[in-house]
């Protein structure tokens, strides 16, 4: 099959062609460096919009890139700059098969629960005292510690990523929708990438690459979670998370999450993180996420876990604009499953 950046005209509905615009938007976002990536790979600027945000001045470029047959170059010249993890994620989306967000199922009628239109609420944001003591950072980074990208081969070959963390010994908790296709068919083989991080000058640390076992996969489609084990030692110092059985998050309560954002080395959201809603199965907040963040652990501010995130939901009206929220499942929900089936 003939790869997406080689057909003759761009598909953007190609598994990993969004991926590839988003990464480079959210790396190369001013005008100035898009302009001088575009010259160096032969592009006159002359020939694309460098007007609007990155993601529609990449869009344009990709596109016209693509139909000058000099989208190869340009990542090229992207690949052989500084960014490592940028080489490595480009390295991974050029492959025969790209590795891509594992794809996620659509939600069946009545799945979603009803949300009241949001009012002034974004504006207590401000008015919220959110000074929190230097322990924060430290529990902060042991548990980052857990967390893991995973690289998922699927049945047909297809390869996708996402996160984990440690709950057990050898035992990784994610999403069942990266770990299961839409047949509901277990991966054959899946990779669990530890200490996949920046320096802090930038540069990509060493991280360990442990095998898991394809067929010990096992979890829920409804509450999309999936546990898997490692086949081989996990790190020493990769801490394991405490699944609590109850937890007491609520409206406007903050929450953070360590994740892979588009595959990229670990990183932390902790902006704008507000909770927006709450009900015995799911929570949802403001907090960031990005292709590949399916399967993170969402800690509330004294690092206790509350939720697995698993997907992005759009809510009501915010006067002329939908809300989006982020949304993952209470781990209350998964620890009982997993309690049940003699898992932990």
């Amino acid at each position: 099959m003939t790869h997406f950046l080689d057909r003759p005209h761009f598909e953007w509905d190609a598994p990993g062609a969004l991926e590839l615009r988003d990464l480079l938007a959210s790396v190369y976002y001013r005008t100035a460096q898009i302009e001088q990536l575009a010259l160096q790979a032969g592009i006159s600027p002359a020939h694309f919009a460098l007007e609007g945000t990155a993601t529609t001045v990449w869009f344009d470029l990709i596109r016209v890139a693509s139909n000058q047959g000099r989208l190869r170059a340009l990542l090229q010249q992207i690949s052989s700059g500084p960014d490592q993890a940028v080489a490595a994620r480009l390295e991974e989306l050029l492959a025969e098969r790209p590795v891509v967000e594992a794809p996620e199922r659509q939600a069946q009628p009545g799945a979603f629960a009803a949300f009241k239109d949001p009012d002034e609420q974004e504006r207590q944001i401000f008015r919220a005292n959110t000074l929190q003591d230097v322990v924060f950072l430290r529990r902060g980074t042991e548990l980052a510690s857990a967390v893991c990208r995973l690289r998922v081969t699927a049945q047909d070959g297809a390869r996708y990523h996402g996160t984990a963390f440690r709950i057990g010994a050898d035992l990784l908790l994610t999403n069942h929708h990266v770990l299961y296709d839409g047949q509901g068919r277990g991966p054959v083989a899946v990779e669990a990438w530890f200490g996949y991080e920046a320096d802090t000058d930038g540069r990509t640390r060493e991280h360990l690459v442990v095998p898991c076992e394809p067929g010990s996969a096992t979890g829920d489609a409804t509450l999309d979670w999936a546990v898997i084990r490692a086949a081989a030692p996990l790190p020493g110092d990769a801490v394991c998370v405490p699944l609590p059985d109850s937890t007491s998050v609520g409206l406007d309560d903050r929450v953070y999450i360590i994740q892979h954002p588009h595959g990229e080395v670990k990183k932390l959201a902790a902006r704008h993180n507000v909770v927006r809603h709450v009900d015995d199965v799911v929570i949802q907040y403001w907090t960031d996420t990005e292709r590949g963040s399916s399967g993170s652990p969402v800690f509330d501010e004294h690092w206790r876990l509350v939720a697995v995130h698993r997907r992005w939901r759009r809510i009501g009206q915010l006067g002329e604009a939908d809300e989006f929220r982020n949304e993952g499942v209470r781990i209350e929900r998964v620890r009982e499953d997993l309690v049940r089936r003699q898992l932990v």
